[in-house]
């Protein structure tokens, strides 16, 4: 317990301090052109030095949207800072659906249509119910030890692989399935794991006979902050590798469920 309350303590440090520094990056990646994505993306020169994971999940989630389309927010209850604002800034009209084990605060909730409290893996969403679904950093708590968030949760090491076969239920025909993970060498640290390509690909299996994938990775140095990797790259990479307060690499999965 004494461990859970020093990370819930740091995290929201963590959130008051450096989201709004998130923001700015995300606004000078924004600029740039990305005439390729989703099959890979351009990200400016030293990107999100001392910045988590969520410098690069949080563009790629605006770089999938697009206004009018029924959206699903993945673990939406402990949102950072960061992530609340790009909602509240997200062009209009906007119908935006959280989905989560835990409660948010209301004012979380108050940023979402609709906050709905149940497990990922069995939703009583009707078939093809979203145009974008997005599960940014919370995979990786899929059947682990969520007791930092909540009492409400089931140790189940496959978990992962139930979610994402309901998302892809959920998804419409056209629509897009946003995905990302802590990536590099596989690690078990209780409340996460820290994904590698034989897990993580396990994991795009169950996607792939109905959709197409692209994926793309990303790899932090405390010099040059995150950059565009090759798997190959984060073989050695563990979760807690550099100082920045989040994963050291990345697996981002843009799924496109065939019309």
């Amino acid at each position: 317990m004494k461990v859970h309350a020093l990370v819930d303590a740091a995290l929201k440090a963590y959130h008051l301090v450096v989201p709004p520094k998130i923001d700015r990056e995300i606004r000078r990646a924004l600029r740039l052109p990305q005439p390729d994505f989703p099959h890979s993306i351009t990200l400016p020169a030293n990107y999100g030095r001392g910045m988590t994971e969520r410098v690069v999940e949080l563009l790629i989630a605006r770089l999938t949207y697009q206004a009018g389309k029924h959206v699903l927010d993945v673990g939406h209850a402990n949102i950072m800072n960061a992530h609340a604002r790009m909602l509240k800034t997200l062009p209009r009209p906007l119908t935006i659906t959280g989905v989560d084990i835990a409660s948010p605060r209301e004012e979380i909730r108050s940023l979402y249509t609709e906050s709905v409290i149940t497990s990922m893996t069995s939703t009583n969403f009707p078939d093809e119910s979203f145009d974008l679904i997005w599960c940014i950093s919370t995979l990786e708590h899929f059947g682990m030890d969520n007791s930092l968030y909540t009492t409400q949760f089931i140790v189940d090491q496959e978990m992962d692989l139930k979610a994402v076969q309901e998302m892809i239920r959920i998804l419409r025909r056209d629509g897009t399935l946003y995905i990302s993970v802590p990536y590099g060498k596989y690690e078990n640290l209780g409340w996460l794991r820290n994904y590698d390509q034989a897990r993580w690909q396990q994991l795009l299996a169950v996607a792939r006979p109905v959709s197409r994938v692209s994926e793309l990775y990303f790899k932090y140095s405390g010099e040059h902050g995150w950059k565009v990797a090759r798997p190959e790259d984060l073989v050695d990479t563990g979760y807690s590798d550099h100082d920045n307060a989040g994963a050291s690499g990345l697996a981002v999965a843009i799924i496109h469920k065939l019309g």
